[in-house]
């Protein structure tokens, strides 16, 4: 039978910047003045707006307290991960203690089997070190990468890891057969056996019935969890727990942005305020795109994984009828300073259809001093004595600056630090915010038909039916 990891006792994860500190991690600073007409003008919302839509904010906040009850057999068991994965944590870090024995992982996953972990790990990782294996992110069925991995890894010192809910995703499917063999090849198909660990439903598909047939380690992915939602489950937790991402400090920061999140007035609520929001500027100011623009590297990948959350959740028509109007506004993500650079003229002078969210960090373990000759002095005297960080700063200030005069709203998201708890209460953020964003619109967020009819699509071409 197959093997779902378990233990009694907690093995320690490996020391890094993901500790938790001694004092209490702070919460992320949320500034959505400038999404208000006296922030930003007559393209904002004025607050008059939301306190109109306080009936239906209560409704879809209750909507969601209900649905969420239930723990992991809820509808939106997505939101309520702070609680029911703890218990399921000594089985994953019992797999990652095991996979720290490796120096290379390919984790094999598409979309939101992948984009959580990846992005999480582009932000808390550095590089490899003592006890870390490196992580290689197979994603993509183009057959490139997954050469590159073969060509340079060792069978030996190679482990993967693949996830699909489903069990049968066919991107991830064929990458894991072919992984599978080079590793029976290399090592046989006993020894091969240990280097391979499979997240997928608890109970049916392809990947669950493979791993009883031939007794290979699992992990359950709960079955009322989507991909897009499901980080904070096996899916995410493994691989990051696997190279010292401290993920009990993830699930904490989840908790406590849901902590804050309890309340039915957006005032005090601000997954609610930022749904009501970005639904008020959809639908009565006609903003239909909504640019990520963080102002740090770390963070870019996070843009990538907001972006599928907010496009496969909500780009749905709001019913049946072919001509019923769509829901949802189309994510961009772009990088400060770098995307300055190659949008902003866009941003300044074509349409006000855009709405903005620039995330920030404020402490950083690396803010290096600006050398200066007296020849470079005469140049850039501005410079002297400053450090990258307050250039970075003040990029960010003037961007918001001149995209508020242009009258685009914005928003503005500071994380005090960079750590697993920073990063929890993003995630938790965003999901709660999408979930009462398609409420609000009046349509399924967990869903995707659109995107199941291409998958269809895509086997009868292979011959799989008609």
């Amino acid at each position: 039978m197959a093997s779902i990891l378990t233990q009694t006792k907690q093995p320690v994860a490996p020391p890094g910047k993901n500790s938790p500190a001694s004092s209490p991690p702070p919460l992320l600073q949320i500034d959505t003045a400038r999404l208000y007409r006296d922030g930003v003008g007559v393209e904002g919302v004025d607050r008059t707006e939301v306190e109109a839509l306080a009936p239906e904010l209560r409704r879809v906040h209750q909507a969601l307290v209900d649905k969420s009850a239930g723990g992991l057999n809820a509808e939106f068991a997505c939101l309520t991960l702070h609680d029911s994965m703890p218990a399921t944590l000594p089985a994953i870090e019992t797999a990652a203690e095991q996979l720290r024995r490796f120096e290379d992982i390919a984790v094999i996953g598409i979309g939101g089997s992948s984009l959580g972990a990846k992005a999480v790990h582009q932000a808390l990782v550095d590089e490899p070190g003592a006890h870390r294996p490196r992580l290689h992110f197979l994603e993509n069925i183009d057959p490139r990468n997954l050469d590159v991995f073969v060509r340079n890894r060792s069978a030996e010192k190679s482990a993967v890891i693949c996830i699909s809910k489903s069990g049968g995703t066919i991107e991830t499917g064929i990458q894991y057969l072919i992984l599978r063999e080079w590793l029976e090849q290399q090592l046989g198909k006993d020894k091969a056996r240990r280097h391979q660990y499979l997240i997928t439903d608890p109970a049916q598909g392809w990947l669950r019935d493979l791993a009883t047939r031939e007794d290979l380690a699992s992990l359950p992915v709960p079955p009322r969890v989507g991909g897009r939602y499901s980080v904070l489950t096996a899916v995410g937790l493994l691989p990051l727990a696997a190279v010292g991402v401290d993920i009990r400090a993830l699930l904490a920061g989840s908790a406590a942005n849901a902590a804050r999140c309890v309340s039915d007035n957006p005032s005090g609520n601000p997954a609610l305020e930022l749904a009501a929001l970005f639904f008020l500027l959809d639908t009565r100011r006609h903003k239909r795109v909504s640019i990520m623009m963080p102002y740090a590297d770390p963070l870019q990948l996070f843009g990538d994984w907001y972006r599928q959350l907010w496009a496969e959740s909500l780009g749905k028509r709001r019913g049946a009828r072919a001509d019923d109007p769509p829901a949802g506004t189309l994510p961009v993500t772009a990088l400060g300073t770098v995307d300055q650079h190659s949008q902003l003229q866009m941003y300044l002078e074509s349409r006000r259809d855009k709405i903005f969210s620039f995330l920030a960090i404020d402490q950083r373990e690396s803010n290096r001093r600006i050398p200066l000759t007296e020849h470079d002095r005469k140049y850039f005297p501005y410079l002297d004595g400053k450090h990258m960080q307050d250039v970075l700063e003040a990029e960010l200030q003037a961007t918001r600056q001149v995209i508020t005069e242009t009258g685009h709203p914005n928003m503005t998201l500071r994380l005090s630090r960079l750590d697993a708890h920073a990063l929890g209460q993003l995630i938790d953020l965003y999901q709660r915010a999408t979930v009462y964003a398609g409420l609000l619109y009046g349509i399924n967020p967990l869903d995707q038909p659109a995107v199941e009819k291409g998958k269809q699509l895509a086997i009868r071409l292979l011959g799989g039916g008609r």
